[in-house]
């Protein structure tokens, strides 16, 4: 049993990972009866969001909910039943949403609730279309080819101009 001391202290660990994060993540590990993911699996998922500068830990629903709500953040995800897992990001938010989305496809026992983008809460839907974008290196892509096909087609069309002349 943790001594009050200890809880505060955790209460304040809490506080400031919100605070720097970029994008906090809440999801489950474990539901109700059912399997969850086990500590390999655990490690995995750790080690797959390190080098996306995130951290991913377990949390009292009640600690993380306190710690939500002095910020006025709303925190109506805490009625889903099961074990909370959070992902603090620091980096990317789209790369991190990414990574646990892709964890989640693999991990049925891993479900993503919602997740606080800044101070804006996004619920399950957003967090999924957020997670489910193409990368920044696709889009860019993407892009520019969409800014050279007029540009190639007047150059098609003015070849075929001059050949006939």
């Amino acid at each position: 049993m943790k001594t009050k001391a200890q809880k505060h202290e955790s209460f304040g660990k809490i506080k400031e990972k919100l605070s720097k994060a970029k994008i906090t993540i809440v999801t489950s590990f474990a539901q109700a009866g059912s399997k969850g993911l086990n500590v390999s699996m655990m490690k995995d998922l750790r080690k797959s969001l390190r080098p996306l500068d995130s951290e991913y830990e377990v949390t009292k629903k009640t600690v993380l909910d306190k710690a939500l709500t002095s910020d006025q953040k709303a925190s109506h995800i805490f009625t889903n039943p099961g074990s909370i897992g959070v992902a603090y990001g620091y980096g990317d938010p789209f790369a991190i949403a990414k990574a646990l989305y892709q964890f989640a496809k693999k991990n049925a026992a891993l479900k993503l609730y919602g997740a606080y983008l800044g101070s804006e809460f996004m619920d399950e839907a957003h967090l999924m279309e957020m997670a489910m974008l193409p990368s920044k290196e696709v889009l860019i892509g993407r892009l520019v080819g969409m800014l050279s096909y007029p540009i190639r087609g007047l150059v098609v069309t003015l070849d075929q101009i001059a050949q006939k002349k």
